[in-house]
């Protein structure tokens, strides 16, 4: 029996969701390390730090602005704001980390299946 494939699009949105609530905490240290005046605390102590000042939570100030950013209605708003020419911005420095990668990552993959004989399966 022919199995039924619906269309899940939404599991995208909530796998970035859920990107940015593992990862928003460890941001927010990073921001909170490149803001200060003079290295005082390295990473750990300054997750400690938040931690004991402004408790667990201040892990997660901000993360309702990291998921909205996330958003079709931004996405629309911006497009509106900055024309669509604006989906173009930052495409030279994309392409010089990307083509790189990607060429990399096609040499690397038929490298594995010569000498492992792994089959990539479609």
């Amino acid at each position: 029996m022919a199995e039924k494939r619906m269309s899940r699009w939404y599991f995208g949105g909530l796998a970035s969701s859920a990107a940015a609530c593992c990862t928003h905490p460890l941001d927010l240290i990073k921001v909170h390390l490149q803001t200060q005046q003079e290295v005082k605390k390295r990473m750990v102590g300054m997750a400690i730090h938040v931690v004991k000042t402004d408790g667990v939570l201040a892990l997660y100030n901000g993360l309702s602005a990291s998921l909205c950013r996330q958003g079709v209605s931004h996405c629309l708003r911006e497009t509106a704001k900055l024309g669509p020419l604006a989906f173009y911005k930052g495409l030279v420095p994309a392409g010089i980390r990307l083509i790189p990668h990607t060429v990399l990552t096609f040499v690397f993959l038929e490298q594995l299946k010569k000498y492992f004989g792994i089959r990539i399966i479609s």
